[in-house]
């Protein structure tokens, strides 16, 4: 098999189905003015498939799980909503007032839900949650997380569930539609930079900060599993295959490691 090189610029990217959807350097767009531009990559050789020109630059994006829609963290105060089916936008999310940095965002299973984690810059530094219900096209529920800064967030696969990490060794557990936190759970040394459930929601994948990854189970928090390359400086996110079958884990040395998931 031929590897293939995608001209993803060191842009935020995501995999969605035979597609890498990526953010282009600013280019001269149709308008006349200098825009980032949404990019639908080919997996097999990289061609590139559909561009759209973006308002404003992006930091982070996410898909669902199914791969059709996908969200655009916009640097200007809001989330772009996008159809990747249609290729067209659906709706802006916007940002609740004050100084924030976006860390990550997710997208639930169903699609009823968009929630992002952010640090919010005030006198006393804090991590937030913001949970949208998609159709509404409201401001956000908010909820302030216990650590100075959130970094990951992630929806359980079927139950409307979602989990929360941040500079902390505990793991919040909300329930997207009653709006609560229901429980934490500990074990999670080294924090958890990136979160992921596997297909079937009993794992739960944490890359932790410099420290390689665990996999954890999801009731009791229990580490079944802990790898790392050695090298402190190197974080990267740790993600279950569609199948459920792998989990894939960027190391230090610029290659992916993959390892297999026992039954």
């Amino acid at each position: 098999m031929m590897d293939t090189e995608l001209p993803l610029l060191g842009a935020p990217a995501v995999a969605v189905g035979e597609l890498v959807l990526c953010i282009g350097a600013p280019a001269l767009s149709p308008s006349g003015l200098w825009r980032p531009s949404l990019k639908a990559l080919s997996a097999r050789d990289g061609s590139l498939q559909r561009q759209e020109f973006l308002p404003h630059a992006v930091t982070t994006l996410c898909a669902s799980r199914d791969g059709s829609h996908l969200l655009a963290v916009m640097d200007e105060e809001a989330g772009l909503l996008w159809d990747v089916r249609a290729w067209r936008p659906v709706r802006e999310l916007p940002w609740p007032e004050g100084e924030f940095s976006v860390t990550a965002c997710a997208l639930s299973a169903d699609g009823r839900f968009a929630a992002a984690t952010a640090t919010q810059w005030t006198d006393d530094q804090r991590g937030v949650l913001w949970l949208w219900e998609v159709a509404s096209g409201g401001p956000p529920w908010t909820m302030p997380f216990n650590s100075s800064t959130a970094w990951s967030v992630a929806f359980h696969p079927w139950e409307p569930l979602l989990v929360v990490g941040g500079l902390t060794e505990n793991v919040a557990v909300i329930h997207a539609e009653e709006r609560r936190l229901v429980r934490t759970i500990p074990g999670f040394y080294g924090y958890a930079y990136s979160l992921a459930f596997h297909p079937e929601g009993q794992l739960l994948a944490a890359a932790h900060d410099g420290r390689g990854f665990a996999l954890h189970h999801f009731d009791t928090g229990e580490v079944l599993f802990r790898a790392s390359d050695g090298d402190d400086l190197q974080t990267s996110d740790a993600v279950f295959s569609p199948d459920g079958r792998f989990v894939a884990w960027g190391q230090g040395d610029g290659t992916v490691g993959l390892w297999a998931v026992a039954d």
